[in-house]
């Protein structure tokens, strides 16, 4: 099934506001230094470690590829290392300098490391929400007389909340980062005793807990927990960061911490394709899946893209499993 003419001129419109080019970091006062760069949200160096002939698995993000796939079905395909979880959000300096000590050095987690991801991951989250919201303004004529598009007006009045709650959580995690206060952020590490599969890296608003619980509502300011699923030691890891005086973000991540251990990947895996947009997994790991339950993780993805998407309280119950990785810590 093709794409009319008249909606790809539309896509092609908007998709250009995802690709602008801005550096977040300049609020450090620091000059910028060099071009744009196109930073990756989950390093090239982790992606390496589940790509085959340099490709991982993932259902595309773009604009366009998201119309298309609401027109045909969700799939994953293919996606090159240098292409996957790429955004146009630091200069070429800030980002060298920023990110030396999770790009330059062995992921082991420590306060310093876990700020720097929860920081990327909130920057990404913060240039995607504003990217939205400009992109949705362009559709409105504020000096009109005539009603303004209900569609484009809803999508406007999300998006700047979303916006404005991104940029407070950037905001305070530069401040924390600049000061080094890194015990400002909490965070949940999980080890598990399995050869990295599946790689993810965001930040969500989360509106239930793993205890099908909520824990805010979207009407109101709402928090942001950071998820990355990255590997170490040639092991999967998985971690939670959040600033701390966030209580909603800490009742989220607690009662992952109170799941049964060998429920924990399983629902790693469902929480990425849940909420987290850059997520991608190794071929072997995702062809090896039956086919219900690649349908399972595409329909999570369908629907966290559709604009009338509500989620069950139940979204993050255990259901499937999805991955057979033994717990080796907590922490």
């Amino acid at each position: 099934m093709t794409i009319p003419p008249q909606l790809w001129s539309f896509t092609e419109k908007h998709q250009r506001f995802f690709k602008f080019k801005e550096c977040l970091a300049a609020g450090d006062q620091s000059p910028c230094e060099g071009q744009i760069v196109r930073a990756h949200i989950i390093p090239r160096s982790q992606l390496k470690q589940i790509a085959q002939d340099g490709h991982v698995v993932a259902v595309p993000t773009s604009l366009l590829a998201i119309m298309k796939m609401q027109r045909i079905g969700f799939e994953a395909k293919e996606i090159g290392v240098g292409e996957f979880s790429t955004m146009n959000c630091f200069c070429a300096g800030h980002d060298k300098a920023l990110f030396a000590p999770v790009e330059d050095a062995p992921l082991v987690f420590s306060s310093e490391q876990l700020a720097l991801l929860h920081y990327r991951a909130i920057a990404a989250e913060f240039y995607q929400r504003n990217s939205q919201l400009e992109s949705a303004e362009s559709e409105l004529d504020y000096e009109s007389n005539e009603p303004p598009n209900p569609r484009f007006s809803w999508i406007v009045m999300c998006s700047d909340q979303a916006t404005e709650e991104a940029h407070q959580a950037l905001v305070r995690t530069e401040r924390l980062i600049s000061a080094r206060r890194f015990n400002e952020l909490g965070s949940l590490v999980v080890r598990f005793d399995a050869v990295p599969a599946v790689m993810a890296a965001g930040a969500f608003r989360p509106i239930y807990d793993f205890a099908a619980k909520s824990v805010q509502r979207s009407v109101d300011l709402c928090c942001y927990v950071s998820m990355h699923l990255l590997a170490a030691d040639g092991g999967a890891v998985l971690a939670f960061t959040w600033l701390r005086r966030d209580q909603p973000a800490e009742q989220f991540v607690r009662t992952f911490a109170a799941l049964p251990r060998e429920q924990m990947a399983s629902l790693a895996v469902q929480c990425a394709f849940e909420h987290v947009e850059f997520t991608c997994m190794s071929d072997s790991w995702w062809s090896g899946l039956k086919r219900p339950m690649r349908g399972s993780l595409l329909e999570r993805v369908r629907r966290a893209n559709s604009l009338s998407y509500r989620r069950s309280p139940r979204c993050l119950s255990y259901r499937i499993h999805y991955a057979d990785w033994p717990v080796a810590e907590v922490r």
